[in-house]
């Protein structure tokens, strides 16, 4: 009777705890999801990019002559003027030179003033027949040496010249003087390693960044249309974008450009780094989403879509740039359904249940 009992009570044990599994199968549900569509709108293209700033020009100055220096003339990290002079030479020795070479052209075109005097008597002598034609060979060949002698000797004065304009170094360019490593006294040396002082172009200066390869459609389509504005993040300047390469990196995918602004205030400083956006005209009838909706996977990007039987679909996009707190996609036409919040663990064919639309959501949809 006891173990009549005991298997009673047992069997009674198991059918309740089948009842009790029973209703949490019932009332499992689909996950909730929310629903945004893709819309279509009239964006501008900007393409944003890490770049860094240039000087369009830079000089390294350096003497074209061994020399002590004289006199430093401008203070380092001066703004200096095309033509200003920066350093004074010794110029004793090259006065020198230049003198030497005066004196010999002198010397010279004394002798061949005289030469010619006795060229001319010559030819009257052997008009008269007083000396023999062989002498007015004579004097004409003497005259023509000579005149080489002299246009030697007024090379040399230009050489001589030429150096001593070398003991005033003047900047080419004008631009920002770099720290200065050498005082009067100091010896220049022609062909030294390191250069008396740089000199940097500030007004305008440049932008070197790139952009990945995909990009370049956008690109070149803008610049053939006219001229293309790059911008800088934080700063008021508006520059053009000046040069693209003419080859495309194949490493990186990306290709270089370098862009140019007025820069009148120096605001903008070599070497230093900026976020550029490059405007490239509008894209219109872009098809935009939130970018939460825009999954990852192992396939490449793709989102759900949501089917008249409550179930979602897999679909591969293309996400071509975030602009504007928006995804700008490709491979989906404006209109669809797209699951925006809650499909991290969803699968293609799975039943979801739709949350009502939210307002603030459609309206960051349609910014």
């Amino acid at each position: 009777m006891h173990a009549h009992r005991t298997t009673f009570l047992l069997a009674a044990a198991l059918v309740l705890a089948g009842c009790a599994k029973a209703p949490a199968t019932e009332d499992k549900k689909p996950p909730l999801v929310s629903v945004t569509r893709t819309r279509a709108l009239d964006i501008p293209i900007e393409l944003s990019a890490q770049g860094h700033i240039v000087p369009l020009n830079f000089v390294e100055v350096r003497p074209q002559l061994t020399g002590t220096i004289l006199a430093v003339n401008f203070r380092e990290g001066d703004d200096v003027k095309p033509g200003q002079l920066l350093f004074t030479l010794d110029d004793s020795d090259a006065r020198a030179q230049l003198g030497k070479a005066q004196a010999q052209a002198a010397m010279i075109a004394a002798q061949l003033a005289d030469a010619r005097r006795d060229y001319q008597r010559a030819q009257a002598l052997v008009a008269s027949r007083f000396i023999a034609a062989s002498s007015v060979d004579t004097a004409a060949s003497k005259v023509d040496a000579l005149v080489a002698q002299a246009n030697s000797a007024a090379a040399e004065i230009s050489a001589a010249r030429t150096t001593l304009a070398h003991t005033r170094i003047y900047s080419p360019i004008a631009g920002k003087a770099s720290a200065v490593s050498v005082h009067p006294g100091s010896l220049a040396q022609a062909g030294g390693s390191a250069p008396l002082v740089t000199v940097a172009q500030f007004s305008p200066v440049g932008v070197e960044f790139t952009l990945p390869e995909k990009d370049m459609p956008a690109l070149l389509a803008a610049r053939a249309a006219g001229a293309v504005h790059v911008s800088i993040d934080g700063d008021a300047a508006d520059g053009e974008l000046t040069f693209v390469n003419n080859t495309i990196n194949q490493d990186s995918a990306s290709i270089d450009l370098k862009a140019s602004f007025p820069n009148p205030r120096h605001t903008l400083w070599p070497g230093g780094f900026v976020r550029v956006v490059v405007h490239a005209g509008v894209n219109h009838g872009a098809v935009v989403l939130p970018p939460q909706a825009v999954q990852e996977g192992p396939a490449g990007r793709f989102v759900f879509l949501t089917t008249d039987d409550g179930k979602v679909a897999t679909r591969p996009v293309e996400l071509l740039r975030i602009q504007g707190g928006m995804a700008v996609i490709g491979g989906l036409p404006a209109g669809v359904p797209v699951v925006l919040e809650g499909g991290q663990n969803l699968r293609s064919g799975a039943k979801v249940r739709v949350a009502a639309s939210n307002p603030a959501t459609v309206a960051m949809v349609g910014q």
